[in-house]
């Protein structure tokens, strides 16, 4: 009779073994890259808030400085752009992206008072003094556009 001895490992052991450690590879590879769409997404978002936020204070800044010259000549409804110029924020009616994926626009609305100067959508007289600023970041994720889109009310503060 033939003994065999037990001190080695099978073909099947080692083939299994292999599939095993590369099922588990690859599932780590898959992850790993997973984290990182989701960390670039992130960032991604992140940058349009800020940029968002920028806007919003470049319109603000402007405001500040004039309200007559920078804001009330500007056509409601409108898309307008913000661009640095010469050390100053400037509103512009065409430009280009941000850092090559960023789209930024700014549109301003007339805002309406009731009689009790309540703010309405409808109905009311139009207050020459406010303005409703939305400004929109748009980019490309994916094979999709992405936007992030920020409102507010802009009060000509210094009567200027």
């Amino acid at each position: 009779m033939i003994k065999f001895d037990k001190k080695g490992m099978s073909l099947a052991e080692v083939v299994i073994a292999a599939t095993v450690i590369t099922v588990f590879l690859t599932a780590l590879v898959g992850l790993y890259n997973l984290h990182l769409k989701v960390i670039f997404s992130s960032a991604r978002q992140i940058k349009a808030g800020f940029l968002g936020e920028e806007g919003q204070e470049g319109i603000k800044f402007l405001r500040n400085i004039s309200w007559s010259i920078n804001i009330a000549p500007l056509t409601t409804g409108a898309t307008y752009r913000l661009a640095w110029e010469g050390g100053k924020w400037v509103v512009i009616s065409t430009g280009g992206y941000i850092d090559g994926l960023y789209d930024r626009t700014i549109v301003f609305d007339s805002v309406q008072r009731d009689a009790q100067s309540n703010i309405v959508s409808s109905g009311g007289t139009v207050d020459p003094n406010i303005r409703k600023v939305t400004v929109t970041t748009s980019w490309l994720e994916r094979t999709a556009t992405s936007t992030r889109v920020l409102t507010t009310y802009l009060v000509n503060l210094f009567d200027n």
